[in-house]
């Protein structure tokens, strides 16, 4: 069965994350739409030039970049922990496992070497930033997004590799050479690398679009939620895709 349609077959999945997704991002605008209603009082925002209003405003009330800011942090933050947890979950799902109780003993088994290998990723993608920062302050502005926009994606999917390792094939999520391992198995197999990193780069520029929309049309514009929560949708079917080739590379596991 291909990728695509083991990730069509984990659709209740895509709703799940989907939800989750939602959830989060209604949280975080609650706070954020308060404190920008409350600055709102005399302040309107024309439908043409939107853009340059919106810098206006935030810089007349720069407390609110601030709670934008935190915002943003907080709804990554908490995606991340979604995705954290329900990864190695869908994972087995897409390894053919069925049955709920059966999916739940075989992810509390491996649910800690799963967050174990999560954490060196994390580790390693702090440092990444802190290195990457030094060399990419050199670059043209241009240069220095593009590089930023390809490195994201790979980063990405040598987690995603990690994981099938420790969740399929019983590899051991504290050992820091398992979260180097999925950085190599991105060299081993390229097509399949740039296969996942695309999808990867899908659910980014899926994202950034509904920001665009949400930026340039405002929270009431035609159509905005519609188009934000579709491409959350949409998002999210791609991240299950992009695991449904990640669990395609997986080994026999170790015997125990």
């Amino acid at each position: 069965m291909s990728a695509l349609a083991r990730a069509s077959r984990a659709w209740r999945w895509v709703v799940v994350i989907w939800l989750g997704e939602l959830a989060i991002a209604a949280a975080s605008a609650f706070g954020i739409r308060s404190h920008v209603a409350a600055a709102m009082d005399e302040f309107v925002i024309p439908d043409d030039h939107r853009l340059y209003a919106i810098a206006e405003f935030l810089h007349l009330h720069p407390q609110l970049v601030v709670s934008m800011a935190v915002g943003l942090v907080t709804s990554a933050l908490l995606g991340w922990v979604i995705w954290t947890l329900l990864a190695p979950l869908v994972l087995l799902r897409l390894s053919g496992i069925e049955g709920a109780a059966d999916l739940g003993r075989a992810w509390l088994g491996r649910f800690g070497p799963a967050i174990a290998t999560s954490a060196w990723h994390l580790a390693m993608r702090v440092g990444a930033i802190v290195l990457g920062a030094q060399l990419v302050a050199a670059l043209p502005g241009i240069a220095a997004a593009i590089v930023l926009l390809l490195a994201v994606p790979f980063i990405t999917c040598a987690l995603d590799l990690s994981r099938v390792a420790v969740v399929l094939e019983g590899a051991k999520g504290g050992a820091v050479r398992t979260a180097l391992d999925g950085y190599a198995r991105l060299v081993r197999t390229p097509r399949r690398t740039a296969a996942m990193a695309g999808l990867a780069l899908l659910q980014w520029v899926l994202v950034l679009a509904g920001f665009i929309v949400l930026v340039r049309s405002g929270p009431g514009g035609p159509g905005t939620l519609a188009v934000m929560r579709a491409s959350a949708a949409a998002a999210a079917f791609f991240g299950i895709w992009r695991l449904a080739l990640a669990a395609s590379t997986a080994r026999p596991a170790a015997p125990e």
